[in-house]
């Protein structure tokens, strides 16, 4: 299937208008701008009159999470844990994969008439049959500020930090190629109604305890380069995080630490999951004139079955961590 929008935003706004009671989520593991989506959207219809819940799928890193208050969340962690409910409207944003979304599948499937989905990614599965979709948004919270736009819901210093984490997040803070003119121009609507830059970067960004710092040191240690020093490796073991006491969470942003090295273009963090198989995250820089060559890591993740964006993608592979490494500089070499 070729995943791009179904609808318009005005579509989606009507289904928005007519429902009374709406799920919102977004994918497993939520970083920023899930977050931060579906809290400016549930804050934006709160005193509509409608039963509006949002919905978190899997663990939440400590600094994510605590942008919630006081708005309620229900944490799923298994398809147990999902109420017993039939909203007339499900929206799922930030994500369109169904490899996101496994706690939520089965139940997404039984509802598919209700499931509508807004996301900035340019690949992704039939999840939601009504969609809007725009890769060249910087963070699905840009979107979601669009369709308050069309609802003529007003922002207020609630909703805009919440939608402002999102955008900050998804592009670290407004230093990585997604932050276009268009972000900026999001930032400073947001930052009208009065958010607070300075303390949200402190509670998302500071608030580490001290084993991230030795998890970063086993990963930083582990790096092997490649392709001429432009690729650089990272592995983390399952006995990393025990010895470290570190936590998944420990890894935010770890994956662009090689990228400050001159002449490094790629890199790539791969991680033990729990569970079995490995994880992989890729990062690449922009080109180093405009319209210049580079890494483009979506192409790879793609390749061998992930997804993401030109700079920013993601895979699971079956395996051990080596052969997931093997793999990995395969579909780099054939990239």
């Amino acid at each position: 299937m070729t995943y791009e929008s179904t609808a318009t935003l005005k579509d989606l706004a009507e289904r928005i208008q007519a429902a009374q009671s709406i799920v919102c989520t977004s994918h497993e593991k939520p970083d920023g701008d899930a977050m931060g989506s579906v809290l400016g959207l549930v804050r934006a219809l709160e005193g509509s009159g409608k039963d509006v819940q949002a919905w978190m799928l899997g663990s939440i890193p400590p600094p994510i999470e605590s942008l919630a208050p006081p708005t309620p969340l229900v944490r799923l962690t298994s398809a147990s844990d999902i109420p017993d409910i039939d909203p007339d409207l499900i929206i799922v944003m930030d994500t369109g994969a169904w490899s996101q979304l496994e706690t939520l599948a089965d139940w997404l499937r039984e509802r598919r008439d209700c499931v509508i989905g807004l996301d900035h990614h340019a690949s992704g599965d039939d999840v939601a049959p009504v969609r809007y979709i725009d890769p060249t948004s910087a963070s699905c919270s840009m979107i979601v500020l669009e369709l308050l736009d069309v609802l003529e819901i007003p922002l207020n210093t609630s909703v805009a930090e919440s939608l402002f984490s999102g955008l900050a997040t998804d592009t670290g803070w407004f230093r990585q190629a997604n932050a276009d003119a268009a972000a900026f121009g999001a930032a400073a609507r947001l930052l009208d109604q009065g958010v607070d830059k300075a303390g949200l970067y402190r509670v998302i960004e500071e608030t580490a305890r001290p084993a991230r710092l030795r998890l970063h040191a086993r990963a930083l240690s582990s790096i092997q380069w490649h392709a001429d020093g432009q690729v650089a490796i990272m592995q983390l073991s399952r006995s990393d995080f025990e010895e470290t006491d570190g936590k998944r969470s420990d890894v935010t942003g770890l994956v662009n630490a090689p990228l400050v090295v001159q002449g490094a273009e790629m890199a790539v963090l791969l991680i033990e999951e729990r569970q079995g198989g490995v994880k992989a995250s890729m990062r690449s820089k922009p080109p180093a004139v405009q319209g210049g060559r580079f890494r483009d890591v979506r192409a790879v993740a793609q390749s061998i079955g992930g997804g993401g964006h030109v700079h920013a993608a993601g895979v699971k592979l079956d395996g051990t961590i080596d052969a997931a490494e093997a793999v990995i500089l395969a579909a780099i070499a054939e990239a």
